[in-house]
């Protein structure tokens, strides 16, 4: 049997676990530093309280994905209808945004504007052969540049910073419209939703996300391999270009792990540090490269209410500026068992650059400011919450950044260097991406590696895959 060691026991490095343990031809070790497994897709206790790390869903168009979910859970999955909102001009609209929705709720002025704006935007494209490179390129050439301003600007400087200097990338990732006519196709009904452009239901596991991680973690050791939590990759020893022994270290006691394969999901910066004196032709631009990729980092800010329920959504957006969090999402609507009764607890989320004013922010300044805006709406009353709590996760999100192409290429190509490394997972591969699509990579690389294909050519065609990702709100 090979032996694989895999780097993160997030879902990304979990799923590659998982589907190589169930070929029964891979002798699979997952290291996880943390104490349990999970990643951000993790649950944690608060005193009664059972809490993800911000929202999450398990939706899928990927064919077998679903499928593979509901066999893993068995009946520990709730479906849900999928209710959002957006608050845009002091009322809440459905999401995915329904022009329709919007029309009535925008104002007449806005409305003639927004039309205005996509006429313009028409007749600058005709004859236009300067390339879509931004977020604002790709939204502005598309839905003009009123639409642009009212929706799709505020949302996206709050979730990854200036869309000036944000790839078109994101964009063709996040929203599924072709142009606006497609969107007023749809809104009127004359053109159907399509299962890759609205979730209509999702599933949610019981109990918390955290247990579809928790399933996984346990199948790979009824298959004979083995989760290693509050454990480490100290260093690799080299030979001949291959990975073939680990030092893990588990609270100071370290061992020796022999591997054929290694599998990171950790962020390249991390896993460019285990080769402490590797630093040949291979991986040796890659330490420079790196430092030029962006991250975005998170805050959560939990609110404990003395209040059964808030909201009637999963999650709200709230692309204003002149209020602090991106969206919120209350627990109790994912599994009102996670939650007391008579008791509700709002999370907060929001991001910045990880040495951004936010992120630095003390965490009760941070609690008093959501709070202050939560009444302010009118969702809550001062004297419901009782308790806050803050988290906050380093480079959550990859941040493509205009460009962000070209060091990636080269970062993936100085690491092909090392001929038995894969990458994956949304930080390991640098691809910004869902739950669904984790268990997608790991599928391909099991199914890959069973029909003997080589890693190099393996990683060539991860790439492609991944670059045809969408996610479906």
């Amino acid at each position: 049997m090979k032996r694989v060691l895999i780097l993160g026991g997030g879902l990304g490095g979990l799923s590659a676990g998982l589907m190589l343990s169930r070929t029964g031809k891979f002798n699979v070790t997952v290291v996880e530093k943390e104490p349990m497994v999970g990643g951000v897709c993790g649950t944690f206790r608060h005193k009664d309280f059972l809490l993800d790390y911000g929202a999450h869903k398990v939706y899928s168009v990927i064919p077998g994905i679903l499928d593979e979910f509901k066999a893993l859970m068995g009946g520990d999955s709730i479906p849900h209808r999928k209710k959002n909102s957006i608050y845009l001009f002091g009322q809440y609209l459905n999401y995915p945004i329904n022009m329709a929705d919007l029309a009535l709720k925008m104002g007449y002025k806005n409305l003639f504007q927004c039309g205005i704006g996509t006429f313009q935007s028409m007749v600058a494209k005709i004859g236009r052969k300067d390339k879509i490179a931004s977020y604002e390129d790709f939204v502005v050439s598309k839905f003009g540049h009123k639409l642009y301003e009212l929706v799709f600007e505020p949302l996206a400087d709050k979730v990854w910073g200036n869309p000036k200097t944000l790839s078109a990338d994101i964009a063709k990732t996040r929203i599924p419209s072709a142009n606006i006519f497609d969107v007023l196709l749809r809104a009127l009904g004359l053109k159907k939703e399509k299962t890759t452009t609205d979730a209509k239901f999702f599933y949610y596991p019981r109990c918390g996300f955290g247990a579809l991680a928790d399933k996984m973690a346990q199948e790979i050791s009824a298959k004979g391999g083995s989760v290693l939590t509050g454990t480490t990759a100290e260093s690799f020893q080299m030979e001949d270009g291959d990975i073939r022994k680990a030092v893990l270290n588990s609270n100071g006691n370290k061992k020796i792990a022999e591997t054929d394969l290694v599998i990171s999901t950790l962020h390249p910066d991390q896993l460019l540090n285990i080769f402490p004196e590797y630093s040949t032709k291979n991986i040796g631009k890659a330490r420079d490269l790196v430092g030029k990729l962006e991250y975005r980092s998170v805050i959560l800010v939990y609110l404990f209410l003395d209040k059964d329920t808030v909201t009637d959504d999963h999650w709200i957006f709230f692309p204003g500026k002149d209020i602090i969090f991106s969206r919120i999402f209350e627990q109790k609507n994912m599994d009102s068992s996670m939650v007391p009764k008579g008791k509700t607890v709002l999370c907060c989320d929001f991001t910045d650059y990880e040495k951004g004013p936010l992120y630095k922010q003390d965490d009760k300044v941070l609690a008093d400011k959501c709070v202050g805006d939560l009444v302010k709406i009118g969702l809550i009353k001062p004297e419901w919450v009782q308790e806050s709590l803050v988290r906050r996760f380093s480079k959550f999100y990859p941040r493509y950044g205009v460009g962000y192409k070209k060091n990636l290429k080269m970062i993936y190509d100085e690491l092909q260097g090392v001929n038995n490394l894969l990458l994956s997972g949304r930080i390991g591969f640098y691809n910004y991406n869902n739950a669904d699509h984790c268990l997608d990579m790991g599928r391909f690389i099991a199914d890959s590696l069973l029909a003997d294909k080589p890693v190099k050519g393996i990683w060539k065609e991860l790439e492609n895959r991944v670059s045809e990702y969408r996610i479906v709100d």
